[in-house]
């Protein structure tokens, strides 16, 4: 496949996703985490058919920067929020802690079964690679669910609420293993702390810039001009530097969010090229997945990653039933409807295979791939079952809104 025909399907991915944004197609369509077009990526990679070779993917690997930093923009923007309202600090503070544990645990028990396989920096890194891949409980796959059978109550705003803060920590963790593992260097040596704190602090200055540019009086056309002109500058230094674009750009939707009179319509502006730049950037990922170069261990690392993040997620569960009694009624495996995952993870997985190429990014990106498609198997029904039992679905509503919301798309 060519260059050109490789952009075109790309722009017609774009387009799709426009469609469906844009209201003029059945709402809520597709898998709520997207892997189907991670899928749709590995058929038509090097893997399987062959139609895009790596040498390719390679040629787009910039486009791949930039609809990552693109997407953690508008992860930040919408970090602490739902809707218009702030998401309470105690469900904040849980959804970090656990998200915070979950990765501890995973990170730990891959360092440990990694031993054998990297050594030195790179065990570190697919240590913590792992560990943030799979952190996130996407909050696509809970809000589409909740509007899709119509759920109202308690428990749909924890586990919403709760989905909302672990965004944090993975992209943390994200920075903090770019920042080891970058090669950049100036007059006087510095250490990893220092880079990851350059990483943060690229993304606050160039969100203050960006609000102050934002002003009083919000106009569409130079929202626009700003809002693209200091991301693409934001991104390009974290790649250049070769620290995670991740994380800067989440750092500056964070910041204009929480320094913008304007966050609304910020938010509402990037919120219909989401899902845009979100499939073309899932084709890539899904087409990058490669199993020749990973240890023949790899299943192994599965295994490990998938029955501790099982582990995690149940004692999450369980955590939110003794902490809020009012939704006991939800059940002893609430912890499996929070198994979901999608955009985060699988950006975690693309952001390693594309900084850290060889075993190490392409085993990251495996398993984060593995993890979401197993996610789509157990975490909306598990959701709706416990929404049930909650009371919080009525049977009559056992079949699904004809649209689901335009948020979720």
């Amino acid at each position: 496949m060519s260059i050109v025909l490789l952009l075109l399907g790309l722009l017609v991915l774009s387009y799709i996703g426009g469609f469906l944004v844009g209201g003029r197609a059945i709402r809520g369509f597709g898998l709520p985490s997207g892997s189907e077009y991670v899928t749709l990526g590995f058929l038509v990679g090097p893997q399987v058919l062959g139609l895009v070779d790596r040498a390719l993917l390679d040629v787009f690997a910039p486009l791949a920067h930039v609809a990552l930093g693109w997407l953690a923009l508008a992860m930040g923007l919408d970090y602490g929020f739902h809707r218009s309202r702030r998401v309470q600090p105690t469900r904040l503070l849980v959804g970090l802690a656990f998200a915070l544990a979950t990765t501890a645990v995973i990170a730990s028990l891959v360092w440990l079964v990694a031993s054998d396989m990297f050594a030195g920096k790179d065990r570190l890194l697919i240590a913590l690679g792992m560990g943030a891949a799979c952190a996130e409980t996407t909050r696509h796959a809970l809000r589409w669910v909740v509007q899709r059978y119509r759920a109202r109550g308690p428990l749909s705003d924890i586990v919403r609420d709760l989905a909302d803060g672990d965004d944090l920590v993975a992209v943390i963790v994200v920075g903090a293993a770019f920042a080891l593992g970058t090669s950049a260097s100036f007059e006087a040596p510095m250490s990893p702390w220092a880079w990851l704190a350059i990483t943060i602090g690229i993304g606050v200055l160039l969100g203050i810039v960006a609000a102050i540019l934002l002003g009083k009086e919000f106009r569409l056309a130079e929202s626009w001009g700003v809002l693209l002109g200091t991301a693409v500058f934001a991104i390009g230094m974290g790649a250049r530097l070769e620290l995670s674009t991740l994380l800067v750009a989440f750092a500056m939707g964070m910041t204009i969010a929480r320094l913008s009179r304007h966050r609304a319509e910020v938010r509402a502006m990037v919120r219909l090229t989401e899902r845009p730049v979100l499939l073309p950037a899932l084709l890539l990922a899904g087409a990058r997945v490669d199993l020749e170069p990973v240890p023949e261990a790899w299943t192994t690392f599965v295994a490990v990653v998938v029955a501790a993040r099982l582990a995690m997620k149940l004692a999450t569960g369980m955590f939110v039933r003794t902490a809020w009694p009012s939704v006991r009624r939800a059940g002893p495996l609430l912890g499996l409807g929070m198994l979901s995952a999608g955009t985060l993870s699988i950006s975690v997985g693309l952001a390693f295979a594309l900084r850290f190429p060889g075993p190490l990014g392409d085993t990251v990106l495996l398993t984060a791939a593995f993890v979401t498609l197993l996610g789509e198997f157990i975490g909306p029904g598990s959701l709706r079952r416990a929404l049930r039992n909650a009371g919080e679905i009525d049977d009559a509503v056992l079949t699904p809104m004809p649209s689901a919301s335009r948020e979720v798309a």
